[in-house]
């Protein structure tokens, strides 16, 4: 399984319930690493039950968050196209009407983020 450098990877399947198996992509947060950042320790739960409440197609969904001994997993909806800053990345610069799609979608996600 291939690593983004955001730490997402894709999983095979997820079965929240009986009938449906969906693709999704998995977030593995060490939680040694993240002792270190005192905002991970402190919001991660918090921001992660905001998350699930969020509905909206330009925002990836946060499906379940699990946690082991050593590590808490973020659940989240597969984006196959990869996100933002991966195609800014990838490309080095943006078109303008690639951009204002872009722009456009951030925007109309905003209210939404700030619950």
């Amino acid at each position: 399984i291939n690593r983004d450098p955001h730490g997402y990877k894709p999983v095979n399947t997820f079965q929240k319930e009986k009938k449906k198996t969906k693709i999704v992509a998995v977030k593995v947060i060490d939680k040694k690493r993240a002792k270190k950042d005192t905002y991970v320790t402190k919001n991660l739960r918090r921001e992660g039950q905001i998350q699930q409440m969020i509905r909206h197609p330009n925002i990836a969904q946060l499906l379940d968050i699990l946690e082991t001994e050593n590590s808490y997993y973020l659940v989240m909806e597969l984006c196959p196209g990869g996100n933002l800053m991966h195609k800014i990345y990838e490309k080095k610069r943006l078109e303008e009407h690639e951009a204002r799609k872009y722009i456009r979608q951030l925007i109309l996600a905003l209210p939404y983020q700030c619950l």
